[in-house]
This record gives structure tokens, sequence and C-alpha cells, in this order.
């Protein structure tokens, strides 16, 4: 096995990696929280099973069970049956930079899953700052309970985020799993200024993650990349998973010139609407 030396290497490399790949331009602390967190406390001794970049749903087992292996930025199974899996390093490395997350800042996050990216979250708040992470699977939250009991200002709750209560001030939001909405309770507790990061999917589990922002009474939004994501439980209706499905295809992928995500239903016309829903709608810029 590598020595404590080695490991620290592997994960300053990986980090700087994530740099340049992600790539990570605005906030340095997120270089510096990849570079600190060890992603095998979290991810479970290996081998471990390992999602291939090129071959799309294509896995295979890491060639041995050195800590080196999973300092790359690969997809780790954590459930293959279900098709659960570690989440990309570099997609929310950049979300996580795009996010701005500084200390004292109050984090909830929803899909805790194991743990690992709750932990890079706790290293951006710093111990004056405060991490919420939902995760619906019971046995994900224990892991991540244990995993992160070092952390006193993280609390990892097993439920459903959307049902959440007497949740304080939000200055960040931050999805792992698909929605079709923004639930109410998380645009109710956002502070002025606040930010959301959440992956917009439709039927097929495809869309764009969407960086929301809270500027008062409104909320402007843009579409930062393509994504894919396991479905979230409690933010999903099978009427918008359509209506996105249908803006989808008719942006033929390239979400852009998005303006803001807005309550209810335009009362005027839709000529300056991009998403058009019971409860919300999205106006182009």
């Amino acid at each position: 096995m590598p020595t404590r030396t080695d490991a620290s290497e592997a994960r300053r490399w990986f980090a700087e990696d994530l740099r340049v790949a992600s790539p990570v331009l605005h906030n340095p602390a997120v270089i510096e929280a990849f570079a600190k967190v060890p992603r095998e406390q979290y991810l479970g001794d290996g081998p471990w099973r390992i999602h291939s970049r090129l071959q799309i749903g294509a896995v295979h087992t890491s060639p041995s069970a050195a800590l080196h292996e999973i300092y790359h930025d690969v997809l780790v199974l954590l459930d293959e049956k279900r098709g659960l899996n570690s989440g990309l390093p570099s997609l929310w490395a950049l979300v996580f930079d795009h996010l701005n997350i500084t200390p004292g800042q109050t984090v909830l996050q929803v899909g805790a899953g194991v743990g690992y990216f709750t932990a890079i979250l706790a290293e951006l708040t710093g111990s004056e700052g405060r991490v919420i992470g939902y995760e619906i699977d019971e046995e994900l939250a224990r892991r991540a309970q244990s995993n992160l009991a070092h952390y006193a200002h993280v609390e990892v709750v097993s439920g459903d985020a959307t049902q959440a209560v007497d949740l304080p001030d939000l200055d960040v939001v931050i999805a792992f799993a698909g929605v079709t909405h923004v639930p109410e309770r998380w645009l109710s507790n956002l502070s002025d200024a606040g930010r959301m990061a959440l992956p917009f999917t439709g039927e097929d589990r495809r869309g764009f993650m969407m960086l929301l922002e809270r500027a008062g009474d409104t909320f402007p939004v843009r579409s930062l990349v393509p994504c894919g994501f396991y479905p979230c439980s409690g933010a999903r209706r099978s009427d918008e998973e359509r209506a996105l499905m249908a803006a989808l295809k008719a942006a033929r992928g390239k979400v852009t010139r998005l303006a803001q995500y807005h309550r209810g239903r335009p009362k005027n016309g839709l000529e300056n609407a991009w998403l058009v829903t019971d409860t919300y709608w999205i106006s182009k810029a």
C-alpha cells in the first residue's frame, strides 16, 4: 500500500488535475478541499468498480487496490444493481467553483451519498459554517453519518430533503439528483444572494445543471453544463418531465440564454418563455 506521503501526493495531483479539467477558475479553496479529503475513506477498500469515460455504461474493476486507482476523474460505483455511483469529481469541482462557497456559510446538500462531497463542502464552509446533508437511502445515510462523524458542523439526515422542516436560512442549495422543479421549501429558505445548483432532467434522466441565484424576489438562472442524473425523489412531476424533454429537444440539447425562474405561470404571452409548467416557468434572456 502507498505510504501516507504517497496518498497525500496522489490527492494533490488529483486536485491539480481537476483545476485544469473542470476547470476551477474562481475559487482556489475548491482545489485545496479536494487535495485534503481522503477519497478512499468514503469509497471503501479496493479494488473498485469504475465507469469508463469513453464507453458509456461500461464498467471495469480497477487493476489493484492501490489508492492511486481512485485519484483520477472517474465515477466509482456504490451500488451496481441500482446504478448508483460516487459522482464525477470534475463536474462537482466545476459546480462548487461557480457556487463560490465561503467559510461561515450554510449549505443544504440533497443526496449526500456516502459523504465524500459532503466532506468537500465541509472544508469549504469551515468549522464556522454548517452543512446539512439529506440522504433518502437509509444505508447510504448510515455510511455518510459514520464517515462524517469527525465534522462537528456537518449533520446528515436520513430522509427526503423536499420534506425538510425547520430549515435555517440557506446560502447554498446543491442537489445530487435530478429534479424537474425547485421545491418551495428550498426556494423560500434561500437567503438573499443565495445560490442553488440543481440538475434539471427530463424523462430520460438527461438535462442540464441549472445555477440559480436569489436577488430579492427574482431568481436569475443559467445553464452550467449538460448532465445526467438519478431522479430526485419528491422533486419530480411527470408533466414537468415531458415539458423539459420538449424544451431540451427544441434547444437541441444546447441550453443557452436563460433569464429567470418564475413562480406560477406567465401572465402575458409565451414569446419570452423557454419552459412553462403549471407551477413555474423559465424566461429567455
